[in-house]
């Protein structure tokens, strides 16, 4: 079964995700988007007209809608499952990507509720190799005198830089969902993990 003892790990690669946002990122470098986008998505998050109980739910789903699309999920999937994924028909496939989205945008949305003004973030350097990327930033959030290295990996897809990973204190997304599917699929089997990732989103 998937566990929650990841908790703390989504939790900051969800407030990480928080300075991601839609805008003309194909014309500039990886770390000048990040930086850039950071005071436009936290507007929305500190919008009075999104809070309270009652507006949740739109905050939620306001916040994803510009994260989103940074991402490249078909890859991200892709690496999540490793080897298993070239022994999927392509509807599994497409399966398995909406699944897989639908957990980490539920994951991600509990943090949204718990994000407070302490948390910042400083955006340090980038590495550019072809169509590849890695941007460095630390976590920082004054109220608990804690720094967390953060890394987002990306890679040049249709002229754009998307996201296929992202590296919290030397933790990777990726291999940390890999590492639990392929548990599940070799003890168990492939249609386990699908049952699995259902009960875990509704």
């Amino acid at each position: 079964m998937l566990n929650n003892q990841h908790t703390k790990f989504w939790t900051l690669v969800a407030v990480g995700l928080l300075a991601l946002h839609t805008s003309a990122w194909a014309a500039i470098s990886p770390l000048e988007l990040i930086r850039s986008a950071v005071d436009r998505v936290t507007a929305v998050l500190e919008n009075p007209s999104y809070q309270g109980e009652a507006q949740q739910q739109k905050r939620i789903e306001q916040v994803w809608a510009i994260i989103e699309p940074y991402f490249d999920l078909q890859e991200l999937t892709q690496r999540t499952l490793g080897t298993h994924w070239r022994d999927r028909t392509e509807e599994e496939r497409r399966e398995f990507v909406r699944l897989f989205t639908a957990l980490i945008e539920k994951t991600y949305s509990s943090t949204i509720t718990r994000y407070t003004s302490d948390v910042q973030f400083a955006f340090d350097q980038q590495r550019i190799n072809g169509d590849f990327a890695e941007v460095d930033t630390r976590f920082i959030n004054s109220a608990l005198d804690k720094i967390i290295p953060i890394q987002y990996q990306l890679h040049r897809v249709g002229g754009e830089w998307r996201i296929y990973d992202v590296v919290i204190e030397n933790v990777s997304m990726v291999r940390n969902y890999r590492t639990q599917f392929n548990r599940i699929i070799n003890r168990s089997s492939y249609d386990a993990l699908v049952q699995d990732l259902k009960k875990k989103i509704s």
